[in-house]
């Protein structure tokens, strides 16, 4: 199984899918990660996103075939990106959109953060060319819910995506 916590920077995305990694033991790929490992004067320039996000999906289908979950974690702003990242995934896949209010981003996002170079320019930059994804997924706000609730409603609806369970509907949709 592949998750896909996608956001824009400093919503929250990096903190969830950690968590959520290490909730259903699961292998977690940041792209923040990733990026760090490239010597590039502009790590977020499109030919710099492009080999991220190779080595991205590289590292899920290493991670697939040896029959471990996965949760990757990047901005997936556009929806080619997320067509041409999953194209021949095995397994199912779930996505997860983490969203804020600009406000509490702007004040995330100017606080040091552990492996994202992000700041705000880099946010608005993602945000004029963000395309809302038009399937069903999961989205939850970050800026109105705690670690622990984020947790449990995407537990919840991966528990009834996995197996059909009524008892328990996907919330916080957008």
């Amino acid at each position: 199984m592949t998750i896909i916590v996608f956001g824009l920077p400093g919503s929250g995305k990096s903190t969830f899918a950690e968590a959520l990694a290490g909730k259903i033991s699961a292998t977690y790929i940041s792209s923040d990660q990733v990026r760090l490992n490239f010597i590039q004067i502009d790590r977020y320039s499109g030919s710099a996103k492009y080999q991220v996000y190779e080595e991205m999906k590289a590292l899920t289908i290493d991670a697939l075939n040896k029959e471990e979950n996965v949760v990757v974690d990047a901005t997936f702003y556009r929806e080619y990106l997320r067509d041409w990242f999953t194209l021949g995934l095995p397994g199912k896949i779930y996505f997860i959109e983490i969203f804020a209010d600009e406000s509490v981003i702007r004040s995330r996002i100017t606080t040091k953060r552990r492996y994202s170079e992000a700041d705000f320019d880099v946010y608005l930059k993602i945000k004029s060319s963000f395309e809302p994804m038009q399937k069903p997924h999961l989205t939850l706000n970050s800026g109105l819910l705690t670690l622990n609730e984020m947790l449990n409603y995407a537990e919840a609806h991966l528990l009834q995506q996995c197996y059909g369970s009524n008892s328990d509907k996907p919330v916080n949709r957008r």
